[in-house]
């Protein structure tokens, strides 16, 4: 297929998720764009108001000039523009859905909704048009997909371990949980999404990856490109968490700071893999 085919393919395939796409990006600007100038909007305690903040300016400065230029780039018939269009989706509906049932009610709220629920629907009209078996055929043989695979399994085992240990100890203590001192929350939304949704689909996208099916392909672009964005985002949060509140340890930055460059290069080295010609002998017919 010529690039003028997915050029013209692309844009006839993905105009619900375009439009869908671009009434998001007006409505979680106007929502970051609040949360990170204006955090007094937050009636939250100061560590989670912080934390809030620093998740804003993460999809304010990050993922909504990410999902423009992915958006801008898939119109163009561009296969690396399409995987990060769905990492950046998936980015800010995970944290959309943390704003919606973690923070306290406050004036943002109907834009939390409408944000939570233009990414989902966004992510799902691009996932259903999205075709998995021609990504597939435009990653180059020489692919080192059991690098990639081994990647994504380790940082979904190294993000379950962490929250396991979390929660284990927690069960048995009648006490409040020490991850839920500070905050007015009754339970992680984190850990929720994370060890239903998030982790186990970071499991399944590594073996299907590492046998070398189609959607092992896409969701480990969409995956690596996420988790990416969502571990600058754990330093932005710490980081505003202890500014806000001083007690709040920042100790957890650096080590987030590493896990970003290390993902960063791990997205790009992956999305170089993907290339503009197909590999399939039937689409080089």
């Amino acid at each position: 297929m010529s690039n003028n085919q997915l050029t013209t393919s692309s844009q006839s395939k993905f105009s619900t998720a375009y439009r869908l796409s671009s009434l998001l990006t007006a409505v979680a600007l106007i929502q970051s764009a609040v949360g990170a100038f204006y955090p007094q909007i937050f009636r939250d305690p100061p560590m989670t108001a912080g934390n809030a903040r620093g998740t804003d300016v993460v999809i304010l400065f990050v993922a909504l000039p990410m999902l423009i230029i992915s958006m801008i780039l898939s119109r163009r018939g561009s296969l690396r523009g399409q995987l990060t269009w769905t990492g950046a989706l998936t980015y800010i509906a995970y944290n959309a859905a943390i704003f919606a049932f973690a923070t306290a009610f406050n004036p943002l709220f109907l834009l939390y909704v409408a944000t939570l629920s233009l990414a989902v629907w966004s992510l799902v009209a691009l996932l259903t048009q999205t075709d998995v078996d021609t990504i597939r055929a435009h990653f180059a043989e020489k692919t080192p997909v059991r690098f990639f695979a081994g990647y994504l399994a380790v940082i979904s085992l190294l993000f379950l371990m962490t929250w396991l240990k979390q929660i284990i100890p927690a069960m048995s203590d009648p006490a409040t949980p020490a991850f839920l001192a500070g905050t007015i929350m009754l339970t992680s939304p984190v850990h929720v999404l994370d060890l239903g949704f998030t982790l186990p689909l970071g499991f399944f996208s590594a073996v299907w990856l590492w046998q070398k099916r189609s959607w092992g392909y896409l969701l480990t672009g969409l995956l690596t490109v996420m988790m990416t964005i969502e571990t600058a985002s754990i330093a932005m949060d710490q980081y505003f968490g202890h500014v806000h509140d001083p007690s709040a340890s920042p100790d957890a930055v650096p080590l987030f700071i590493g896990l970003t460059v290390i993902g960063l290069i791990v997205s790009v080295a992956y999305l170089y893999f993907l290339c503009s010609k197909s590999n399939s002998k039937e689409d080089m017919a």
